[in-house]
């Protein structure tokens, strides 16, 4: 009797414990299938639309549907390959036999596809040969044809193309300008409805900083709704140059010829250098001309003054044909005389003839 008790209380345990695990297990599978219901699954109560392949089996899109705890619908997501944001670019460059050819050719092609040129610069001559850097902006569905149409005008030296992948980009500047645009309307109704100044300055800083966090959001949103629109495309031609056509050796006659010319044309070019650079030195000469003018007068006006001073400062001058020195009386001149028998002159002392 104790052992049949004691299976039976088994046996219970064991089917409690089978049946919590099974409540588990369908748990589990209903929230694992509730985030991604396939088109297996269409005909279950609240399931997303399925999504459908193609008959080339191509995925297009994708749909996803999540669910609360109970089972309802929160949100769904569908993401489409269609709806990826894609910046094409494109670098190639061409060896052309006639610049000109090639590039009416491609402003015929954008035109056609309802492109613009950007920026077009052309370099070089016939004879050493022109160079053409080129780039161009054609709307993202004509990109492979224009591209293509490019390629058939020459030989083709490089060829470069890339992508950029902005689609995350994008949508955060939308979701960001669509929460800007409500919260900026929310602004402008508490500010109908303000009341104090206070309010109503502190709303009109809070609208401007908004509005200007808008049109910055706005600007970038622009440019990269440009960019993929509108893919770029730069092209580099090259022109082989004309190779200058060989002379004939030149006789003795022609080579004086030409060693006279080239004489003659350097004799003038040094003449016309030299008149030109004493026409230029004119205006030098004339200021140095002034300059040593000014600087020579006032030398003499110094040495005439300090003349003046010089012949004016002396007490005494000098008087008849002998002057006296400062402070002294002149003295008279002396004259030798001679005695009338001899050639020696006669002692003025007063000593005797005969002696």
């Amino acid at each position: 009797m104790r052992k049949r008790t004691i299976w039976l209380m088994l046996g219970l345990i064991l089917s409690v414990v089978l049946t919590g695990c099974g409540a588990g297990g369908s748990g589990s599978s209903e929230m694992a299938t509730g985030g991604y219901r396939g088109s297996s699954n269409a005909s279950a109560p609240g399931a997303a639309p399925a999504a459908q392949a193609p008959a080339d089996g191509a995925v297009k899109s994708l749909s996803l549907s999540i669910r609360d705890t109970a089972g309802a619908p929160v949100a769904s997501v569908t993401a489409s390959v269609a709806d990826r944001k894609i910046i094409q670019n494109a670098e190639v460059e061409l060896s052309v036999r006639n610049v000109d050819d090639a590039l009416d050719a491609i402003n015929e092609a954008v035109r056609a596809a309802g492109g613009y040129v950007q920026e077009n610069r052309v370099t070089g001559t016939r004879e050493s040969g022109r160079r053409v850097n080129m780039t161009v902006r054609v709307p993202a569905g004509s990109y492979g044809s224009v591209l293509d149409l490019m390629n058939t005008l020459g030989e083709q030296i490089d060829l470069r193309q890339w992508t950029n992948d902005v689609t995350e980009e994008y949508l955060d500047l939308e979701a960001r300008i669509q929460t800007g645009e409500a919260h900026l309307a929310q602004l402008r109704k508490l500010y109908e409805k303000s009341g104090s100044v206070t309010e109503m300055i502190e709303l009109e800083r809070e609208i401007a900083r908004v509005t200007a966090d808008l049109e910055s959001l706005k600007g970038r949103y622009n440019y990269l709704a440009n960019q993929v629109a509108f893919s770029t495309i730069r092209v580099n031609l090259y022109e082989p140059g004309v190779p200058t056509p060989v002379r004939d050796p030149q006789t003795l006659g022609e080579r004086i010829r030409d060693g006279f010319l080239q004489s003659w044309h350097n004799t003038v070019a040094l003449a016309e250098s030299l008149l030109i650079g004493l026409v230029a030195l004119i205006p030098v000469l004339l200021f140095l001309a002034v300059v040593g003018g000014l600087v020579g007068g006032l030398i003499w006006l110094i040495v005439r003054a300090r003349r003046g001073r010089g012949g004016s400062g002396r007490p005494g001058g000098r008087s008849g044909n002998g002057g006296g020195t400062d402070g002294q009386a002149a003295s008279p001149p002396y004259y030798p005389t001679y005695a009338p028998g001899g050639g020696r002159p006669a002692d003025d002392t007063g000593s005797d003839p005969g002696k």
